[in-house]
């Protein structure tokens, strides 16, 4: 997997069940992540399509330009575990690694 500064993980259903309502368990998701984070505390929103099937979304406040990817894959392995009846993706930029000589 190509290092990603992650700055949207969207939640899709696999199947034809749309996703449950989502606001408690991304709370407590989130309380999670920045217990092992707390750098990025606040940092991070969710939202919860309306309409059928119910895709979730997770992603960074203006002002933060992504999630190392540390970060990234915690929180994509956390939704994981939250939704294993749904596919979890990362969008954001490759991560460029910086070496000073």
């Amino acid at each position: 997997m190509t290092p990603l500064k992650a700055v949207t993980l969207w939640v899709r259903p696999k199947g034809e069940a749309p996703l449950p309502e989502a606001r408690v368990l991304l709370e407590g998701l989130l309380a999670t992540f920045y217990e092992a984070f707390p750098e990025y505390g606040g940092m991070l929103v969710f939202s919860q399509s309306p309409r059928l099937p119910c895709y979730v979304f997770v992603y960074v406040r203006q002002g933060c330009t992504g999630l190392y990817p540390s970060a990234g894959q915690f929180l994509q392995g956390l939704l994981q575990q939250a939704f294993p009846q749904a596919e979890v993706r990362a969008y954001g930029r490759v991560w460029q690694e910086v070496f000073n000589a």
